[in-house]
């Protein structure tokens, strides 16, 4: 899920022990800090498939790096395919409940800061958007429990957030969380006004690494658009470090 980190990485989650009656606060702590790489160093390569009515539009192929340090997130993200994407490079920096993002267009040969109104904008033409990738802190939420509901023959949990920080691209969150494993198997994003979905994440397979249970491929949603992205993890690192010199902006500029 996007819920928690900062990059696609981010949509690969790993499973929790399950508790007893747990309330929505506990739920969503679980739930959106997995949404993504549980350990300190991980890197996956990652396909996207954009599709509009059920036929492909583009794909894309890239790899994420993520650190987790003294309670800091770092992503970095680079581009391999097609040619028209390749070497397009993407940095996240996740620190004291701010996160900073740049990108790097090789056609420009120059990095720029995502601020303000740019994070609704499209990540890369897919249904992701800045937004999308940056963290998400659980305290700058108010949590209430729905009623429990089955996905794809699943027990969850549901629970609602509702956003407290000022300026933000989604007030209002809805997550559907296995009971058992605690990934979230759906995700709705609300933009502000909206009584419907902006943005809709579904997990469609989930699978075991390092006997932990990850999310190996999963679609966002833009139901208004019609469109949506497809993220399949082709592989994937838990164990090997990462320097910090790969988290840089001159790393964006290699």
């Amino acid at each position: 899920m996007i819920l928690k980190t900062v990059t696609l990485a981010a949509l690969l989650t790993v499973g929790h022990a399950a508790s007893a009656v747990p309330s929505p606060d506990e739920i969503a702590k679980k739930a959106l800090e997995s949404t993504m790489f549980s350990t300190t160093d991980a890197q996956a390569t990652l396909d996207l498939e954009v599709m509009k009515d059920g036929q492909a539009l583009r794909k894309r192929r890239l790899t994420a790096w993520v650190k987790r340090a003294s309670g800091a997130s770092r992503s970095y993200i680079e581009f391999s395919a097609p040619a028209e994407v390749a070497g397009t490079k993407f940095l996240s920096v996740e620190e004291n409940g701010e996160t900073k993002q740049f990108i790097y267009l090789p056609a420009f040969k120059k990095v720029k800061r995502i601020v303000g109104a740019q994070k609704s904008q499209s990540f890369v033409g897919t249904d992701f958007s800045y937004a999308d990738l940056e963290g998400r802190d659980v305290k700058l939420w108010t949590w209430k429990s729905q009623p429990d509901d089955k996905i794809q023959g699943e027990d969850t949990f549901v629970i609602e957030g509702t956003s407290i920080a000022p300026d933000t691209v989604y007030d209002r969150l809805k997550v559907w969380v296995h009971k058992e494993r605690y990934i979230p198997l759906k995700t709705e994003l609300f933009a502000p006004g909206k009584a419907t979905p902006d943005k809709r994440l579904v997990v469609n397979k989930l699978g075991k690494h390092d006997d932990r249970w990850v999310t190996l491929d999963s679609t966002m949603e833009s139901p208004e658009k019609g469109t949506s992205t497809r993220l399949l993890v082709v592989a994937l690192d838990t164990k090997s470090a990462i320097p910090d010199g790969k988290f840089s902006k001159e790393a964006l500029e290699r």
